[in-house]
């Protein structure tokens, strides 16, 4: 048995000869390379260092500091640089925060565990390196470390070298502490190719950025400004600022949504006013999206409200842990896709979709999770969560959590979807449908087809250009006292173009009812797109995107009434179905639908996304069923809309709404 002195393991590596400490490091980086496979981790990297050092340095300076964060996204030379006004990196810092495992972070901090550096130091080929502080400033190099990596016999490491180009980032020159971090992406690194991705816009990468960095942080820090700057393949430069640090929150991207919290209290309100058979007026209906924040004491206040269940395990983790979510609950799948057409990214690529999103240290970590509900599991797909945790921290490259966070971000979410989501989800948009009777309806196809053949064979066309010149006045001089009046008004606004969004294929009455039409969005679209001055019975652009023009539908039945009473009583002994008719022109709405019908109004700017094309002013829904039944064109609301908008509305609300 050999004698032998006590000695440090950990010093073994730096005993060992050359070669094998060299091949020791190399095994030591690549382990650590291998944690970093996102496209977007060196933009997050990057991003937490500078957010890391501006936070440690407002901590100590008075009100007068203002941190900012420069990010350049250069698509035309393939780099990327994020520059600070932090607390900058000393002599000592900025010659050993490189090294693999060394960091001068605190745990509180994004960044800690000291790979981060490492991986950009040699998971790239040209990395440049500024810092300044008040005793200490240089810019240093180090170029082939990629290269290096990968050959078996390099000739030496790779060392940062002395840059006397001066920095790559003209905002480093103006600042009185801070860091300049610059990377060139090749063939050997990932990303290899920022054109790959498309986004060429600084607007674009402003949300990229807010959905897959620090500067989407879950805690808002809005004193922190950070600026954007892309530079596209042709050189041409467009910049955007973010006040603040915060969260792509979706629910702000739609055009409306409501918060859980909102929806319970106007329904306890109304309960309390009205007893069980109130209606939630349309601010809180047709919802594109439904959101809340809780914190670990609300989600606690769930459990007593008997709206969950929770296990002593998740309260552990709830008081230890303190979690925080955000739930969005979106009403279809096209919300997404809109959302990630804004971004203009590569087609086939999705940055907002469902599920969880895990977050430590206030930023998102790691890629999304599926919500493992066990019935209507479609809800997977809309539901999206985001769940902070406090006092834990990812693995390396932040790419997965502990078993512990996972199990209990996925049951959370779980119990949330089947409990407080589940009992408001009616608020949000649906698809209706009606069942057809198919006798009749074979019938009224019948008639739809020979109108259909009659437009081909014989179709009516003034082409002259002195005709139909706007006078702004209507050959009609006073209002409507029956329904042939309602008629000829309904037909005056068609040919003024006041309403634009239907076009007449048949008036003779048959089958019971009195006209054919197709709705109809011919260009300009802009002619049909809504504008608050210029085009108030307009649609928004969110309802007409993705439609070919021009746009011709179907034949529609079309029915004109002086009042809707008078189709009311038509459908209730039976002479027409509610589910042929599509349009109803009428000049007022009498009380009579009151019985078994609500009237939602397109004419309240709350409810502007219901409308599916120019000139409607309602929709009736029938109170039974939750479907809807026909569109509404009622003239004597629409005049007195065009007219005096802001009175119009205020009725509209007062008469819909109560």
């Amino acid at each position: 048995m050999n004698e032998f002195e006590a000695f440090d393991p950990l010093k073994a590596k730096g005993n060992a000869d050359t070669d094998v400490a060299a091949l020791a490091q190399k095994r030591e980086i690549n382990n650590i390379l291998s944690s970093y496979v996102g496209w977007y981790d060196p933009f997050c990297e990057l991003i937490q260092n500078s957010l890391d050092s501006v936070e440690l340095r407002n901590k100590s300076e008075d009100n007068s500091y203002s941190p900012e964060i420069w990010i350049t996204v250069n698509i035309q030379d393939n780099s990327l640089t994020v520059t600070d006004n932090g607390v900058g990196l000393k002599e000592d810092e900025f010659k050993q925060f490189l090294c693999p495992d060394i960091s001068f972070k605190s745990g509180d901090t994004r960044g800690h565990k000291g790979v981060g550096a490492t991986y950009l130091a040699y998971g790239f080929n040209f990395i440049q390196v500024a810092t300044k502080t008040s005793d200490f400033s240089a810019i240093g190099k180090m170029e082939d470390a990629r290269k290096w990596l990968n050959d078996q016999n390099p000739s030496g490491n790779p060392k940062i070298k002395p840059d006397t180009s001066g920095s790559k980032d003209s905002n480093f020159e103006n600042l009185d502490r801070g860091v300049s971090i610059y990377l060139k992406f090749d063939k050997q690194t990932h990303p290899k190719d920022l054109k790959w991705i498309v986004a060429s816009e600084a607007e674009s990468w402003e949300k990229i950025l807010s959905i897959k960095t620090g500067i989407g942080a879950f805690i808002e820090n809005n004193k922190i400004k950070v600026h954007i700057k892309v530079i596209d393949r042709n050189g041409k430069e467009t910049e955007t600022t973010k006040e603040g640090t915060k969260y792509f929150s979706p629910h702000e991207h739609v055009k409306k949504s409501a918060s859980v919290s909102e929806l319970k209290a106007k329904e306890l309100e109304l309960f309390q006013k009205k007893g069980a058979n109130f209606s939630m007026p349309s601010k809180f209906k047709n919802l594109d999206s439904i959101y809340q924040k809780w914190n670990a004491e609300e989600i606690l206040a769930l459990e007593k409200a008997k709206e969950i269940r929770l296990t002593e395990d998740e309260k552990e983790i709830l008081k230890s842990h303190t979690p925080q979510i955000y739930v969005v609950y979106v009403y279809s799948l096209k919300i997404w896709e809109a959302i990630n057409n804004s971004l203009n990214i590569r087609s086939g690529q999705s940055l907002a979709y469902g599920g969880i999103q895990i977050g430590a240290n206030n930023m998102p970590q790691g890629e999304t999770i599926q919500i493992p509900l066990n019935r209507n599991i479609g809800r997977q797909n809309q539901i999206h969560v985001f769940i902070h945790f406090d006092n834990c921290s990812p693995d390396l490259g932040r790419k997965g959590f502990q078993s512990e966070f996972v199990d209990f971000a996925k049951e959370i979410s779980k119990k949330i979807a089947d409990g407080p989501l589940l009992k408001i989800k009616k608020y949000l948009k649906t698809n209706t449908g009606s069942t057809p009777n198919l006798t009749r309806e074979a019938k009224v196809e019948d008639w739809k087809k020979e109108m259909e053949e009659h437009e081909t064979n014989k179709p009516l066309l003034i082409q002259n250009p002195n005709f139909f010149l706007p006078s702004r006045e209507i050959a009609i001089t006073s209002i409507p006292t029956r329904e042939q009046d309602v008629i000829a008004l309904f037909n005056q606004l068609l040919a003024g173009g006041v309403i634009r969004g239907i076009r007449v294929m048949s008036t003779n009455e048959r089958l019971t009812y009195d006209g054919l039409v197709r709705v109809i969005i011919d260009p300009p679209k802009e002619h049909h797109l809504y504008n608050e001055e210029t085009n108030p019975l307009g649609v928004l652009e969110e309802n007409v995107e993705g439609i070919n023009l021009p746009f011709k539908s179907s034949p529609r039945i079309l029915e004109y009434k002086f009042s809707l009473d008078g189709l009311i009583e038509d459908i209730e002994n039976g002479n027409k179905n509610s589910n042929d008719v599509s349009i109803v022109v009428c000049w007022e709405t009498g009380k009579e639908y009151e019985q078994n019908y609500s009237i939602t109004s397109l004419i309240n700017p709350d409810n502007l996304s219901l409308r599916e094309y120019h000139g409607i002013t309602h929709t009736m829904t029938n109170i039974s069923s939750g479907q809807k039944e026909m569109d509404l064109i009622v003239l004597s609301e629409l005049i007195d809309f065009l007219n005096d908008p802001d009175s119009a509305i205020e009725f509209q609300e007062e008469k819909y709404e109560e």
